[in-house]
């Protein structure tokens, strides 16, 4: 029985610690404050789909949820454009600030701040927050509409872990130029993670104007995603010479 218990608590362990390699990685300053600064700005971002749609959303807005008083918990119309996507950039600070605690402390985060830790309150404002907007102007959230939220997330995130990206990753950019050279390693995949990211926060940006996908986003996305190819090539070119 005890042998169980120990199995357990050791199983229990080696899974904390893989979530806090994923959701609470130890970073450098410099990588901390660029995932701070790609976060606030996606969480922000949802704000102007508010103020392209402010005049369509009514100055209440039923939230659904009834009150104590037996009535509806109305919102009001600034809150739904500009105070959620507000909060969340809030609370995305605050995310990030418990986990540069932590890892000043060398401590595993909490589980909660794992879970929402680096992408959550990211993920919440532009599909939450956006949804709300555009359901309260009329509108619903629609596949055109999401796709290029969840690709530019997903960029996004692709280019938080090719910050640092170590060489045994199992998501990695493998070029001839990269395999045998540190400095082309880190310095491909340092410029990968700032093309990505910054393509995800175009991504992203380009919905909230638009509402849609567009060719611009098609584009974009493949530019992006081919552009460290042409960086490496052109790294691998300056070496030889």
């Amino acid at each position: 029985m005890s042998n169980k218990k120990n199995q357990k608590s050791a199983a229990e362990r080696e899974a904390e610690i893989a979530g806090a390699k994923i959701f609470g990685k130890q970073v450098s300053k410099e990588k901390g404050r660029a995932l701070l600064t790609v976060t606030l700005i996606a969480c922000a971002l949802p704000m102007i789909l508010g103020a392209r749609l402010w005049s369509e959303i009514p100055e209440v807005v039923p939230s659904g949820l009834i009150g104590s008083n037996g009535q509806d918990d109305s919102i009001p119309r600034w809150v739904v454009a500009f105070g959620l996507p507000g909060f969340m950039c809030l609370m995305d600070l605050i995310a990030h600030g418990q986990l540069m605690a932590n890892q000043k402390r060398m401590t595993i985060p909490k589980p909660a701040v794992r879970l929402m830790g680096r992408w959550g309150f990211s993920l919440i404002s532009v599909l939450f927050c956006s949804g709300m907007i555009l359901q309260s102007s009329g509108g619903d959230l629609t596949l055109p509409f999401v796709t290029p939220c969840v690709l530019g997330l997903l960029l996004m995130m692709l280019g938080g872990h090719m910050w640092d990206c170590p060489r045994d990753a199992r998501i990695a950019l493998r070029f001839s130029s990269t395999e045998h050279n540190d400095t082309a390693w880190k310095a491909v995949h340092l410029f990968a993670s700032r093309v990505w990211m910054a393509a995800g926060l175009l991504v992203i940006g380009g919905v909230m104007v638009t509402s849609t996908s567009t060719v611009f986003t098609a584009v974009l996305i493949v530019a992006a995603l081919l552009a460290p190819m042409a960086y490496a090539a052109r790294y691998a070119n300056r070496d030889q010479l």
